[in-house]
């Protein structure tokens, strides 16, 4: 499907939503700590955001802000598992037009409900640099 949005023709992906998350511990003080911080990349079936809205027809929001607070679930949970997700805070989500190169090099570190996350270690970033576009 292409989308124009006066500016520009955008590719979007009929059957999924791709976000790039980057999320740390509120409590984490600069220095050493901030090696905490986890960045991640989701797959997010559309059908999940279609779900939801069936069943909360009353609510008002866009795609994207409904696939966003169910990818930030799952982000937490897979780069912090057990964790209580009020003790992060969230760089906004970088929406990427088509799969991250490292969905293609690797099998998914988490997986819950269709939605499948990568959690992105030193090496990816090379194989990413360069395909984190907003979108």
């Amino acid at each position: 499907m292409t989308v124009t949005d006066g500016r520009r023709q955008t590719h979007v992906n009929e059957q999924f939503f791709f976000v790039h998350f980057r999320l740390r511990p509120k409590n984490a003080i600069p220095g050493p700590s901030i090696d905490k911080a986890q960045e991640v990349v989701l797959e997010l079936p559309r059908k999940l955001v279609e779900d939801w809205k069936a069943e909360n027809p009353d609510q008002d929001v866009t795609d994207k802000s409904i696939a966003a607070e169910i990818a930030r679930v799952v982000a937490i949970e897979s780069a912090f598992p057990g964790a209580n997700g009020a003790e992060f805070e969230f760089d906004e989500p970088n929406w990427l037009e088509q799969r991250a190169p490292v969905m293609n090099a690797r099998a998914c570190d988490y997986h819950d409900n269709g939605i499948r996350a990568w959690l992105l270690r030193s090496s990816d970033k090379r194989v990413s640099s360069g395909s984190f576009g907003a979108s």
